[in-house]
């Protein structure tokens, strides 16, 4: 299935091949492709006569339009000015039968003194589908781990936290002299601090400011905390009048900015930050600033655990969020949809 010098034994090899591949000369023009890529240009792609043999297959790829097309278009060409392959690129198409996302990877190769760009292309959409429902899957995970720390928050805080104080009250009302007084105020001093450990747990596991006060108090006194422990100079840019929200997106949003002040305070060396929280048409923003070492090199907001964590909680409602250097430090931004409380 190919032109010009193309011989019998490298239409079989290609023919071989699972992928869809075609092969393109110096101009970006298809010269040779194999059964897949036949089979594919029949029943999915737009009409390309004799399956595109002899086609501009950069320029055809321009003319559908759209960033990602441009995208692998501008791949393509500077392969063939050079640059080091291969290029991969993954992209969806809209057909007739569904979307389907693609995986190319192209590279150049030279031949008899001729430069040849072989262009393979698979199928991912399942793969694609499948990572879409891990995703899915790891939120929902994520929030099923907040609610059942409310859950134990709620009974730390409402029974053992209670018993103890009931044990702590009952050791005051003793009238005890001598040794007992002396055993008295050391068990009542193990009580304060059980009381106080309790207290903080429940707090970390589930703050109450969330629901009792709505996202925006109870990110300032989440901050004011942390700021008072770490030392770190914190600006908080919050209104005292922030609407309360559907609690999924409070949770998924406090759970950002913990997660962020964290990576601050661990990795960044900055002695100071900012947090902000407001509204931005229907959606709403929660922003976090540093003034510290910046990105690594090739970081980006799908590094790191923390960083999958976050947003994989804000894509559980509709969210999403950026990581971008500021210079110095880092900026994080989170938006997701404001949603009123019910």
């Amino acid at each position: 299935m190919s032109e010009g010098s193309a011989s019998g034994l490298y239409e079989v090899i290609l023919d071989t091949v699972t992928a869809n591949v075609a092969i393109l000369n110096a101009e970006g023009e298809i010269v040779a492709v194999n059964d897949a890529w036949a089979q594919f240009a029949a029943f999915n792609a737009p009409p390309l006569e004799n399956h595109g043999l002899g086609l501009n297959y950069i320029a055809f790829c321009d003319s559908l339009g759209g960033s990602e097309t441009s995208e692998a278009a501008a791949g393509l060409r500077g392969l063939l000015a050079g640059e080091v392959g291969p290029f991969r690129h993954e992209y969806q198409m809209d057909l007739a039968s569904g979307p389907l996302w693609a995986r190319m990877i192209a590279t150049r190769i030279s031949s008899n003194g001729r430069t040849l760009v072989i262009v393979a292309q698979e199928d991912i959409t399942v793969q694609r589908h499948a990572q879409a429902a891990l995703g899915r899957a790891t939120a929902a995970l994520l929030h099923a781990e907040d609610d059942e720390r409310r859950r134990i928050a709620r009974e730390l805080h409402d029974g053992t936290a209670q018993y103890l104080t009931g044990a702590k009250l009952m050791l005051g009302a003793m009238k005890v002299e001598g040794r007992a007084e002396k055993v008295r105020v050391e068990i009542e001093a193990l009580l304060v601090n059980a009381l106080e450990e309790i207290r903080s747990l429940s707090y970390v596991m589930h703050p109450p400011a969330l629901e009792e006060t709505g996202l925006g108090p109870a990110i300032r006194q989440m901050a004011e905390g942390f700021a008072r422990r770490t030392g770190l100079s914190l600006q908080i840019d919050i209104a005292d009048d922030f609407p309360k929200m559907a609690r999924r997106t409070e949770v998924a949003l406090y759970r950002v900015a913990q997660e962020a002040l964290a990576n601050v305070h661990r990795h960044s060396g900055s002695p100071r930050a900012a947090i902000g929280l407001r509204l931005a048409g229907e959606m709403v923003l929660l922003s976090i600033r540093d003034y510290g070492v910046g990105l690594p090199d090739g970081a980006s907001a799908t590094s790191g655990v923390g960083l999958a964590g976050m947003r994989l909680r804000l894509e559980f409602v509709n969210g999403h969020i950026s990581l971008t250097s500021a210079f110095p430090g880092v900026l994080v931004e989170a938006w997701a949809p404001f949603q009123p409380k019910d």
